[in-house]
């Protein structure tokens, strides 16, 4: 057995004796956590599980979010902070007693156990390499320090800032940008915390802890009037790595969050409530995993741009979810200067349609929302009530002229898309690209690989003439 897997087992064992503590029934766990230099640490079965079947459930007291976060901590910190905020707190504080702490045999701090099982290495998500860009060494900045918020600041707005965008698809970089502007307002609601009351913290601990959050949390019902602020870390749970088809599911009741093998049928004749009771109304069948076998679960309808500057990796199997982001090319067709297309431009806003053009890639389709705002762009003003009638849905399309410019305007973005994407595509496979200077891995140059590929095939679908 090898030291790795030694730390791997060791790690699980203590964290089932906590669970244990906070009354999970660790003895019903149907998987356990694997280690592998390929996939990182899994979920595996270890043993045979049916469809609908319970494989892990949690206690509410083993979930950390801003109800079982000290109190004291919350009072003193959090008052004002969303749960993504707070829990990147508390998390920022942990690495930073546990870095400074003299015997880390001794070393206590609330969910330590969970947390200690946390991955370290965050490297390959997109964040990670736009502030070793602008930073360098992470353990060297203080994040508590305004001036170097406003360098990450001034970054985001600087074009050129990240030498690797080169080797990004624009979909990436939007998503990449998107992410860094959450993190920058993030860290500055907690820049006044750390600068007055944890002067030792450094931005590395900030930016693992924020990631940690972002990639790991679950939803969950802990009573927030915010939507958003629904969110807790559950341990174990976290492990599964995700996989677009994988039919796994979560249940969450106040008290518990279970995972299923698959969606669990209600017995709509129990009366035994709460917590409801589930049967499965399946005959018997093959498993749906066998001993052995990894447990996915889908993080959600995310393609491979958003999985890679969300969660550091692409899906290794067809991703029925990817897609373009093509807002920016849209946008471009309508003159701002036009009073016409202005009052075209406010028109889609009013109706929710402007921004926000996607093109799907498996199979390749424009999307409606792209349609309606063409068939708007090139509607004339006695036309626009027609249009009106189409995202009613009244009619499905407009008249013969529109549609015809509607398509010739598809025909040249797609052409500028095969273009595009072609290019990129020869110049990650030029001989002369190095990663490290790039400050990127071998794996991340891959996942880049990836995404300009799968962008190029999906585009390159497209008739290159219209009939």
């Amino acid at each position: 057995m090898t030291e790795g897997t030694d730390r791997t087992s060791k790690q699980w064992s203590e964290l089932l004796g906590w669970l244990e503590s906070e009354d999970a029934s660790t003895g019903e766990f149907k998987v356990a956590m694997h280690s592998s230099t390929d996939r990182g640490r899994s979920l595996v079965a270890i043993e045979d599980i049916e469809e609908a079947t319970k494989i892990l459930s949690l206690p509410r007291s083993a979930l950390l979010d801003t109800k079982t976060i000290p109190k004291q901590f919350i009072k003193n910190h959090c008052s004002e902070l969303t749960s993504t905020q707070a829990l990147t707190l508390f998390l920022t504080v942990y690495r930073l007693n546990r870095r400074t702490s003299k015997d880390l045999e001794k070393f206590e701090y609330p969910f330590s156990c969970y947390l200690s099982t946390l991955p370290a290495d965050i490297s390959q998500i997109p964040l990670v390499w736009q502030l070793r860009a602008v930073f360098g060494s992470l353990e060297e900045i203080d994040p508590g320090d305004l001036a170097q918020l406003d360098r990450l600041r001034t970054a985001l707005t600087t074009t050129n800032s990240f030498t690797f965008y080169q080797l990004m698809t624009t979909t990436t970089i939007k998503q990449s940008n998107d992410v860094l502007s959450r993190f920058i307002n993030d860290w500055a609601n907690l820049l006044p915390t750390l600068r007055d009351c944890y002067p030792d913290a450094r931005l590395g601990e900030l930016l693992w802890s924020w990631l940690i959050v972002n990639t790991r949390c679950v939803s969950f019902p802990i009573g927030a009037k915010n939507s958003a602020d629904n969110i807790a870390l559950a341990p174990a749970f976290d492990m599964a790595n995700h996989s677009p088809v994988s039919k796994v599911t979560a249940v969450a009741t106040p008290q518990t969050l279970t995972m299923y093998s698959s969606t669990p049928q209600v017995n709509l004749n129990a009366r035994a409530e709460p917590p409801p009771s589930y049967q499965s109304l399946a005959a018997p069948c093959q498993p749906r995993f066998m001993k052995g076998q990894e447990i996915t679960f889908s993080y959600g309808p995310h393609s491979n741009s958003t999985l890679l500057t969300e969660y550091g990796f692409v899906a290794s199997e067809p991703n029925p979810w990817d897609s373009i982001d093509v807002t920016d090319e849209i946008v471009a067709l309508f003159d701002h200067s036009n009073p016409t297309h202005i009052t075209k431009i406010e028109l889609l806003k009013n109706t929710g349609y402007w921004e926000d053009y996607t093109i799907q890639c498996n199979p390749l389709e424009s999307s409606h929302r792209i349609l309606v705002a063409l068939r708007l762009l090139h509607s004339s003003e006695e036309k626009i009530s027609e249009w009106q009638d189409h995202i009613d849905g009244l009619v499905d399309e407009l008249e013969g002229e529109i549609e015809q410019a509607v398509q010739c305007c598809l025909a040249e973005l797609f052409a500028l898309l095969k273009a595009r994407s072609r290019a990129l595509v020869e110049s990650i496979a030029r001989p002369a690209i190095d990663p490290s200077s790039l400050g990127l891995s071998a794996y991340a140059i891959m996942c880049l690989k990836t995404l300009a590929s799968n962008e190029m095939t999906a585009v390159s679908s497209y008739p290159s003439e219209t009939t």
